[in-house]
């Protein structure tokens, strides 16, 4: 490759970066994100912005894939095998708490823009295979109670889920996160956790 090519790749990716900075700053600011609002927040024409996507849907495409690689690298080094099981849930559950308020946003605003099914499947890739697979481990280390995998990490999910969803119904001020996320991890331990 060129030099001419590889710079031109590298300004084209880092306008793409800048680009989707803007689109996750408007969503975090629940600001109505159009093409000529997106283009002019990033400092690029409005046809430049269309040669790099040619619609609001590509756009959103885009920013949904680079918003989720973190989250899969994240998910890679919490779910690692040579950790113990219940580690494992624990590191998940804390990290699932402290990125509660943006990755919560993000995947509010993107509701509209996504169908159920689509959802479904980002989570059982992103969620619940690798819990099954840790509760597996657990399961056959004998730490954890022998139920079907699938059902304890639906379980475990819709136990962090439903906690926050409490969030939105809390009587006054902000509710404590690191209580609410340890009362998670004791109900999670009394649950699962064999009595030896």
């Amino acid at each position: 490759m060129s030099l001419f090519c590889k710079k031109k790749q590298i300004t084209e990716e880092l306008m793409k970066q800048e680009i989707v900075n803007t689109v996750l700053s408007m969503i975090n600011s629940d600001t109505s994100i159009t093409m000529e609002e997106v283009a002019k927040r990033s400092g690029v024409a409005k046809g430049t912005l269309y040669n790099y996507f040619a619609n609001k849907e590509e756009l959103f495409h885009y920013v949904h894939e680079t918003f989720l690689c973190p989250l899969r690298d994240e998910k890679s080094r919490i779910f690692s095998e040579d950790k113990d099981p219940m580690e494992v849930l624990c590191d998940f559950t804390d990290y699932t708490f402290r990125s509660y308020e943006t990755v919560s946003r993000y995947f509010y605003f993107m509701q509209k823009y996504r169908t159920v099914e689509e959802d479904t499947k980002e989570t059982r890739e992103l969620v619940i295979k690798p819990l099954a697979a840790t509760i597996r481990r657990g399961i056959e280390k004998g730490q954890i109670i022998n139920v079907n995998p699938l059902i304890l990490a639906e379980t475990i999910w819709g136990t962090i889920i439903g906690t926050f969803r409490s969030i939105e119904h809390a009587d006054a001020g902000r509710p404590d996160m690191e209580s609410m996320k340890q009362d998670v991890i004791r109900l999670l331990k009394r649950l699962l956790i064999i009595d030896k």
